[in-house]
Parts: C-alpha cells; sequence; structure tokens
C-alpha cells in the first residue's frame, strides 16, 4: 500500500510539472533540490517531505491536494 501511494504520488507531480512545462533539472533547481532526488520521488522510490510539497506546490501554481488525486 505504501508503495502503491508512493508511486501515485510521484506520477501526480510528475504530470504537473510537465504540464507546467519544466524539466526536471528546472523543477529541482526551483525547489532547491537534487535532480536525483526529484528522479526518484517521480519514480515512486522516495517520498518528498511536507516543505518539498508545498514548494513543489508553490513553483506549480496548484494546491498541494493536486498531488493527492487518485489515491484512496
Amino acid at each position: 500500500m505504501e508503495n502503491d501511494i508512493k508511486h501515485k504520488l510521484g506520477r501526480n507531480i510528475k504530470i504537473e510539472r510537465i504540464r507546467k512545462d519544466l524539466t526536471q533539472e528546472e523543477f529541482a533547481e526551483n525547489i532547491d533540490m537534487s535532480l536525483s532526488h526529484i528522479s526518484k520521488i517521480e519514480q515512486g522510490i522516495t517520498s518528498p517531505t511536507a516543505i518539498a510539497l508545498f514548494k513543489m506546490a508553490k513553483t506549480l501554481d496548484i494546491p498541494m491536494e493536486k498531488f493527492f488525486e487518485g489515491i484512496e
């Protein structure tokens, strides 16, 4: 279950990043995170912290809840 959540969360983050036409590198730079960490989050290997999620939402100009769509 936890892995499923991580995968869906990572997928949703990736979808929103692409929707804003940002590369992983640009996104990582905007939120002060390493490119490899962004990659691991988007692959569902690791989970972002609450602060990282906040920065991501702010950078993408979306509410944080958007990242959790489709996750039950």
